[in-house]
This record gives structure tokens, C-alpha cells and sequence, in this order.
């Protein structure tokens, strides 16, 4: 001890002395540790996978492939050699005051001696807040409780919303008028108006049979209805950022994108059980088919993954890794309510999952190949899937495939050349002169260069070959296991990881005898809808709830994790989740469960002392008032003015021929396509949102969006006022209110019926009167003198909170 004490009096001065060289790991390195490593590696954060309060994360790999602590071997040693480093990237700890020589002598000699580390030292998990959490608990069986008025609650929905307003002591509303609640309803289904002899049917129907009778009927007549598919297929488009464009910095088009989106739409109106919906757009092409038709639908349905976001403008520096991220951020939100992507350059800072579980995911598509629809540097479609069969593929394309083969194998021998010397110079980056440096950068460029020339071969090929239907859908590619990526950067590979499922959520690992020949896609798909996953069914409940009321169960729709909020119903929430899986996640059936309950038909009047207690009405002691969506208001004006084209799109957009491609990104895809379909029929770009959808809240192609905001600005008041398709419409449909037979009073009522759904009061009556009569003198006489008065009313009405929003 006398040699340390000449050698590093000032780092010794925290260092107990003990009466031999013995290194005492409780009394000497366990301190040490605690002073400079456990804020960051210990248990509230492992940064780089690593923890040193535990023996056997010490002496396990790291993310970055080496190992902290190899006992009896310190050169070995990851630990060690860090905090001796100098290099602003590599040394440890990087803020703060840095390990004294004699710490780090401490050290040295701890690990050479075997780093003896005693039971008693070891510390707790230290993950008990993040295990309990209660998104992370299984779903519970759970029975609906008592309530005060038994008379109230149509079924066990009713009871668990009921008995926690009635413990508040709140009073619920009345029910909302037959008129108010067709309109809700049909909104709620379809995205469409309900005729006035839809209104006026189910206010029969309730008379005769009452309003659960009649709302039964209703929500079973509206599910029936192609619009059902198409309104939630909108929504579901929505969580996974569907576009019929790229996202590349030439935003390519793809003009086979719409079959994913009639593949969602159909699968929604044929009830198509949820977790089959889930598995068929992740690993649809892996499962059996009963024939072609069968196999193209599957094969259609994985342009879910196709449809992750493309980057960039070269292809020997196409940036993959971000798609990969885009579809573990997607599947993560949108699926199972976590921020998964939050892994991938640390272990997550709030949720129990780790970078490991990250690229565990990560493997599952980098094993996966992905359909490129074309960059500025490689102007043509290559990998979508053919639709025709294996020996009609092979007649159109046959003679052309050993070619194409030979110019993929050296695109891809000169990509691979170029990623081992992006990652050597990395490597060798920080040991380099400058001059050194410059070298291995041009040297590189010049392999790049290379790369780019294939790259140019082989699109030149490809744009020559026939056109045959294909999708834009995955394949399986060559089995791997990913490597993280320290820092998120490909080029800094750390410890290679098995192909698995986050640790919270089971842990399950793909077979070792099944990873070198699978990608693991299928065996994710059941993992997701696992029984023991208690993520995915609670998740699609809430999303249906909030879609309906405005709020979810769970508020933040989309984090499910430690930092979104709790559930404000919990019991329910499962209750529902359980009632959604014994149904054989049948949505129709959560629909069904969810709209003929007495919760759903409340009136949206205010209670002024409810609103002190509750005033964001999460008791449900009223509905939501919601403004419609984008779409809905677009399509309502058509289908009023008799415009509106119920047909499917079943054909693609006209983009031009794919040998005029020439997009850049100074130029990119900008073309549009209107028609006078419903809405979601209408093209989605992902760079250039359509100027209606920004002034109205609709959904974000490039990325998943949980709920469409409700803003209320200048521009939609403009909207209504100076649109030129709000006039162009509005003068329709006045062309039918003049048909309409009766008088102008009767006329009136028709157009107000027809908006609004109601009649108008006879004050309203006289106001739309004393309108017409005051447009009509400004206008003077002429041929249209009454056709543009009436068209100024029905802009009138279009602008009625009454028409924006549902009651």
C-alpha cells in the first residue's frame, strides 16, 4: 500500500486502506462504483446494456460486444479500458470528475485478482415500478360491480362506467333525442349522413320498439354496410400512415399501394378476426393458402410492412436502418401502445424495454426484403411481389432472370465491399491523422461510386422488363440476427442479438433450428396476439373507444408505457379486452358492445356542476361533443349535393408510365389525382398534404396518427365562405332543393332536413326565409337570381357548428 500511497495521495483520500494487498469489493470497488458509474449503470439506467451493482450484468456482454469486467484478465476488460481512455467518444465516466490513477489501479488489480464480487453485495432488480406497471399486468377476468340504480345500465358496460360516476357523486344526463342518436351513429359507422328517411325510420322504430331495441337494429343495419369498411379502414389507415407515395426525397409513387388499402377496407367488412387481421399483415405470405386468390390476399396484406417509410435519394447509401426503425416504431404504437423505437440508440428511459429487445425486432426485418419502389438515383420499381403464378411468373419473366441475377449479385458484392469499409473507417477513425482520414474517406467515395453504377445497370435492366401485376409487399430475404448499433449507427456494429420479443412481453426467441431458415415474421405475428401479451387487445379496445367518444380509455392511445396515462377505467378496459377475445376478436362485435350501450346514448348537454368536478368528462356523466373529421365533411357535401361516387377504387391512380419516371428531389412526385370518390379513395402523398386535409385536421402519412386534432382557425371559416368546390356543390344541391316539389317554406325545410338532419324551428324557418329574400335583392334579377340565393343558404348551413359537429 505504500507504493499506491506515493503514487495517488489525492485519489486514495475516498479509498479505505486495508492491512494487506487484498482488494475488498464492499469496502473498495462497490464505493468507486457508486460514486462514478451507477447513476447510468445501475438500476434506473443501464446505458450500453451495461449494469455494475450486479455480478452477472458486469460480467456479461455489453451492447457494444465486449465485456466490463473478464476476471483475471484486465487487457480484456472492457471497464477498464474505458476509463483510461482519453477519446471524448470512448471514456468513462464522459462527464464529471474522471477515476484518479489510483482508482483505476484499484480496479486493475481487482479484476486481476479475480474480481471477487460476495452474494451479499449483489443488488436487488431494481425493476419492480416498471414490472407492476399496470399496462404490463395480464388482462384480468373481471365482473361488472354493483351500482345504486339498477334500473339505468343496459348491460356490464353500463355498470363499470355507472358505478364510478355514481361513487362521485355525479348526476348523469338525459339520453339523447332518436334524431341526435341516428345521426351519431350513422357518423360513427359510415363517415355519412343518415337521409331523412333513415332519420325518420328509426324514429318509427323507437316508438315502436324503444331505443335499445331500435339502436340494436341500427348498429346491425350499419355494419352491413360497405361505407363500414371504408370509414374504419380510414381509421386504421390512419395508425399505420398509409400513403400511396414513398416518403423519399423524391416521394416515388406507387401506383400498387391501393390494394393494401382495399385489403384493409374488405377485411373490416368480412369481420375478419383481429389477430388473423394483425398476423396476415405481418406474415401473410408465410401462411398457407387454399389457392392463389387466397395467397395474393395474404401477400397483399404484408404492404402493411411495405409501406414503412423510404429515405433518401442514393442507393449505395439507402438508409434501411430508418425503415427498419419506421416499422418497430409502427408495429410498436399502433399494435401493442409502446415507443419501441425509443430503443435503438439506449435502453428505453422510462419503459422495460432494452436495446437487446430492440434489435431482438430489428433481426425480424432486417431477415425481411422489402419492395423498392424507386430513389432519384434508381428510377424504377425492383422486389414487389408478383400476383400471377409461380409458372406464369417465370413465362413473363423467365428469360430475363439470369440477367437480373447477375446484376443484383454485383450491386450487392459492391454494397457489401462498401458497408465493411464504412465500418473499418470508423473503426479506425479516431487512431487516424487527418491526412490518414482523408484517405479512407476517398477511398471509400470511390467504392460508393461503384456501387452506384451497378446500381445505375441494374435499374437500366429492370425498366425494360414486361409490367405483370405484382404488390408492394415483403419477402422473406437471407436469415440474420442483427447487430446493435451503437449509438443508432450502422457503421459502430456492437453485440450481435438473437431474433426475439422484448423481454417485458415474454421474451419468447425464434427456434435456433427455425432462425436460419425464417425470418421470424409468422412466429412474431403470434407473439403479438399471444394470449399472454396483455397489450394488443387492450390497445385495439381503446382505440375503438376513442374513436366513438373522443378519449380514450386510456388517453395517450398510442403509449401504453410508464409515461402515458393511466387508464381511467382499468376494469373496464379489461372487461372489454376479455369480452373482445372470447368474441373471437371480433371488431363488429365490439362495435356492436360498445354502441348499444346506455353510455353511448347520452345526450351531450352540460351539468354546471359536473363540469366543476369532471370537466374533461372522464366519468362519462355526458357525450363528447366531436367536429367531424376531414374526410366526413368532404364526403357529407358531396353526398348532399348528389356528387359523391359510392364506387370503390379498384383500378390505380393514372400515374404516367413508369419509363417517364424522372423524379428528383428538386422534383418530385406532385401529381394529383381528384375524383368525387369517397375519401378514402382520394391519393395520399406523404411530402405534400393536400391543402383541404392541413386547413382540417387530417391524418400524417408518415406517421402514426392515434387522434385527428380539433382545431377551429380563420382558414376553415374561409373554407366555407371562398372554396371553390364548397360553391360548386352548394350550387347543386340547390339546383335539387329548386326542384323539390311544394312551396318555398317546404323548401326550406327540405334543404335544413337534409344538412341537419332535423327540422328547423319556425324562427329558423323565417331567418332562412328573410336570407333568401336578402340575396336575392343584392343579386338582382337574372337567370339565376334564385339558384344563387338558395346556393348562398346552403353555404349558410354548411357553416352551422350544428353540421360541423355530433352531438
Amino acid at each position: 500500500m505504500i507504493r499506491l500511497l506515493l503514487t495517488g495521495l489525492v485519489g486514495l483520500a475516498a479509498i479505505p486502506v486495508v492491512a494487506d494487498d487484498r482488494v475488498d469489493f464492499a469496502h473498495q470497488i462497490q464505493p468507486l462504483f457508486q460514486r462514478h458509474c451507477i447513476e447510468c449503470h445501475g438500476p434506473e439506467e443501464q446505458n450500453g446494456g451495461l449494469r455494475l451493482d450486479r455480478s452477472s450484468d458486469a460480467l456479461a456482454e455489453a451492447d457494444s460486444g465486449t465485456v466490463a469486467v473478464v476476471r483475471g484478465k484486465p487487457d480484456e476488460s472492457g471497464l477498464l479500458a474505458r476509463v483510461k481512455s482519453s477519446d471524448e467518444d470512448d471514456r468513462m465516466p464522459p462527464e464529471g470528475d474522471r477515476l484518479s490513477a489510483a482508482e483505476i489501479e484499484l480496479l486493475e488489480r481487482w479484476i486481476h485478482s479475480g474480481a471477487a464480487w460476495t452474494a451479499g453485495d449483489e443488488a436487488s432488480d431494481g425493476t419492480t415500478i416498471e414490472i407492476d406497471h399496470w399496462a404490463f399486468q395480464p388482462i384480468r377476468s373481471v365482473s361488472a360491480p354493483p351500482v345504486d340504480d339498477p334500473n339505468w345500465p343496459r348491460g356490464d358496460l353500463d355498470r363499470f362506467i355507472q358505478a364510478r360516476r355514481e361513487a362521485a357523486g355525479l348526476a348523469v344526463v338525459d339520453d339523447a333525442p332518436p334524431i341526435v342518436l341516428v345521426r351519431r351513429a350513422t357518423y360513427g359507422l359510415t363517415g355519412l349522413p343518415p337521409t331523412i328517411e333513415e332519420v325518420d325510420a328509426f324514429a318509427d322504430r323507437v316508438a315502436a320498439v324503444g331505443t335499445a331495441d331500435a339502436m340494436a337494429e341500427l348498429v346491425d343495419e350499419l355494419l352491413g354496410r360497405p361505407a363500414y369498411g371504408q370509414r374504419w379502414g380510414r381509421h386504421w389507415m390512419d395508425w399505420v400512415r398509409y400513403a400511396d407515395t414513398a416518403g423519399d426525397n423524391s416521394d416515388f409513387p406507387i401506383p400498387q399501394a391501393y390494394l393494401y388499402r382495399n385489403y384493409i377496407i374488405d377485411s373490416l367488412n368480412d369481420d375478419l378476426p383481429y389477430d388473423r387481421f394483425i398476423a396476415e399483415q405481418i406474415a401473410g405470405d408465410l401462411l398457407p393458402a387454399s389457392s392463389l386468390s387466397d395467397r395474393n390476399r395474404q401477400t397483399i396484406a404484408t404492404g402493411y410492412l411495405a409501406m414503412a417509410r423510404r429515405f433518401g435519394s442514393l442507393v449505395e447509401r439507402y438508409p434501411w436502418h430508418l425503415t427498419i426503425e419506421d416499422t418497430i416504431d409502427n408495429v410498436g404504437r399502433t399494435m401493442m401502445g409502446l415507443t419501441l423505437a425509443c430503443a435503438r440508440c439506449h435502453d428505453h428511459k422510462f419503459d422495460p424495454v432494452s436495446t437487446r429487445d430492440y434489435y431482438a425486432l430489428y433481426g425480424i426485418f432486417a431477415s425481411t426484403r422489402y419492395p423498392f419502389p424507386g430513389i432519384e438515383l434508381f428510377q424504377t420499381q425492383r422486389d414487389f411481389v408478383s400476383l400471377l403464378d409461380q409458372a406464369e411468373t417465370q413465362a413473363r419473366l423467365g428469360k430475363f432472370q439470369p440477367e437480373t441475377d447477375r446484376l443484383v449479385a454485383e450491386l450487392q458484392q459492391h454494397l457489401d465491399r462498401c458497408e465493411a469499409k464504412a465500418q473499418d473507417n470508423a473503426r479506425r477513425e479516431k487512431e487516424s491523422t487527418l491526412e490518414q482520414q482523408r484517405k479512407m474517406r476517398d477511398e471509400l467515395d470511390g467504392m460508393l461510386i461503384k456501387a452506384r453504377k451497378a446500381g445505375e445497370a441494374l435499374a437500366e435492366h429492370l425498366r425494360h422488363l414486361p409490367v405483370i401485376p405484382s404488390a408492394y409487399a415483403v419477402a422473406d430475404a437471407n436469415a440474420v440476427d442483427a447487430q446493435i448499433q451503437i449509438k443508432g449507427e450502422p457503421t459502430r456494429p456492437g453485440a450481435e442479438v438473437p431474433r426475439g420479443f422484448p423481454e417485458i412481453l415474454g421474451g419468447w426467441k425464434l427456434d435456433r433450428d427455425l432462425a436460419p431458415s425464417t425470418s421470424g415474421r409468422k412466429q412474431l405475428a403470434q407473439w403479438i396476439t399471444h394470449p399472454e401479451n396483455p397489450l394488443t387487445a387492450r390497445v385495439i379496445v381503446n382505440r375503438v373507444w376513442q374513436r366513438h367518444f373522443g378519449t380514450g380509455i386510456v388517453p395517450t392511445t398510442s403509449d401504453f408505457g410508464l409515461r402515458g396515462e393511466a387508464p381511467t377505467h382499468p376494469q373496464l378496459l379489461d372487461w372489454l379486452a376479455t369480452d373482445f377475445i372470447n368474441s373471437g376478436w371480433s371488431l363488429k362485435h365490439l362495435q356492436r358492445r360498445i354502441m348499444t350501450s346506455r353510455t353511448y346514448a347520452l345526450a351531450s348537454a352540460s351539468v354546471p356542476e359536473n363540469l366543476a368536478h369532471d370537466p374533461n368528462n372522464q366519468l362519462h356523466w355526458r357525450f363528447n361533443r366531436q367536429r367531424l373529421d376531414a374526410e366526413s365533411i368532404r364526403d357529407t357535401v358531396l353526398m348532399i349535393a348528389g356528387s359523391l361516387d359510392l364506387t370503390p377504387q379498384t383500378e390505380p391512380y393514372p400515374f404516367p408510365p413508369r419509363e417517364q419516371w424522372k423524379y428528383t428531389q428538386h422534383h418530385p412526385f406532385n401529381d394529383d389525382y381528384p375524383s368525387n370518390k369517397r375519401s378514402v379513395y382520394l391519393m395520399t402523398k406523404r411530402l405534400t398534404a393536400g391543402a383541404y386535409f392541413q386547413t382540417f385536421d387530417g391524418p400524417d402519412p408518415n406517421a402514426c396518427t392515434s387522434h385527428r386534432d380539433q382545431s377551429i382557425t380563420a382558414l376553415q371559416a374561409l373554407y366555407f365562405a371562398n372554396d371553390q368546390f364548397l360553391h360548386e356543390q352548394s350550387t347543386r344541391f340547390a339546383d335539387a332543393v329548386l326542384k323539390h316539389p311544394g312551396d318555398t317554406q317546404s323548401r326550406v325545410e327540405f334543404a335544413f332536413r337534409t344538412v341537419l338532419c332535423r327540422p328547423p324551428t319556425s324562427d329558423e324557418t323565417q331567418l332562412l326565409l328573410a336570407h333568401l329574400e336578402n340575396v336575392a335583392g343584392r343579386v338582382g334579377d337574372g337567370v339565376d337570381q334564385e339558384r344563387q340565393a338558395w346556393a348562398s343558404l346552403v353555404r349558410s348551413l354548411f357553416r352551422l357548428n350544428e353540421f360541423l359537429y355530433l352531438d
